[in-house]
């Protein structure tokens, strides 16, 4: 059940939703276009999907909004504005994104909660969609290095979490009885920490690119071929909410690819990608 009203999103979802409609209209000419492609005669559409997760049931399978049929799976026959809400629709952010499509609907938020980094989901859907190739060049790019996660902080002295204790206690009307039990109000700041940590490392895109990089550099498999660039540093410190930030994204991301190990890894991937060889087939 979702709660009614806008008062538990930070912004507008009406404002996203026509400014999503007005961009798929002017490319597109169709504001209503499907995610679901029609095979042209002219070009072969590009397989994409984005993710979302469902709201009611959040350890469940991702949901891949596709504009494609693979093997046991249909392409989304929802409007692509509805499947860019859903996959943008971050808690606190957005509301969820309801679809009716298939019957009989369900909500959606977005899929960065659990899969930030879909590469994995990515490498997955291309061995369904070509099952007879062999070999496969998978290019990720990140959006920043997170600092590192702590659940505790080792350095943070006990005297300084007393004071920290008293001030979550003072500002708090009615709690005389936390003033007087410090360990209670200790509690409550391990365990907004521990939720803060929670949540970044639900969103961590670390652990996914480590377990590809270890599967295309083990020396048993050379069935991929993997690049990721992920700016090391500043990004950590730009929100979610901070739409303005275009230029020092900008600039971060210029510093990061002019660096001497980035530049080789740019030169790797582009020698993968204008001359990936024959493709091999089972």
């Amino acid at each position: 059940m979702i709660p009614k009203g806008d008062h538990i999103s930070r912004f507008d979802h009406n404002i996203f939703e026509e400014v999503v409609k007005n961009l798929i209209k002017r490319k597109l000419k169709n504001e209503s276009a499907l995610m679901a492609e029609t095979t042209s005669t002219e070009y072969t559409p590009c397989p994409i999907f984005v993710v979302a997760n469902s709201v009611t049931n959040a350890d469940a399978p991702p949901v891949l909004f596709r504009s494609y049929d693979r093997k046991g799976q249909s392409a989304a026959e929802c409007y692509i504005w509805q499947a860019t809400r859903a996959t943008s629709a971050a808690p606190s952010f957005f509301k969820p994104m309801r679809i009716e499509i298939p019957k009989p609907g369900r909500f959606y938020i977005d899929g960065g909660l659990r899969y930030n980094n879909p590469s994995k989901l990515v490498l997955d859907e291309a061995r369904h969609i070509w099952p007879t190739v062999k070999r496969f060049c998978l290019v990720s790019i990140g959006t920043g290095r997170q600092q590192t996660i702590e659940f505790v902080n080792i350095n943070e002295s006990p005297s300084s979490m007393e004071q920290d204790s008293g001030r979550l206690a003072r500002a708090i009307p009615g709690t005389k009885l936390f003033r007087t039990i410090g360990n209670s109000t200790r509690g409550m700041l391990q365990l907004k920490r521990i939720a803060e940590a929670s949540v970044r490392m639900s969103t961590s895109s670390e652990p996914v690119h480590q377990e590809l990089y270890k599967l295309a550099h083990s020396g048993f498999d050379n069935s991929l071929r993997y690049h990721r660039f992920n700016v090391e540093k500043g990004m950590d410190s730009i929100g979610l909410e901070e739409w303005k930030a275009n230029e020092r994204l900008a600039q971060l991301t210029d510093d990061y690819m002019r660096e001497g190990e980035a530049e080789k890894k740019r030169d790797d991937c582009v020698k993968d990608l204008v001359n990936p060889g024959p493709v091999e087939c089972k």
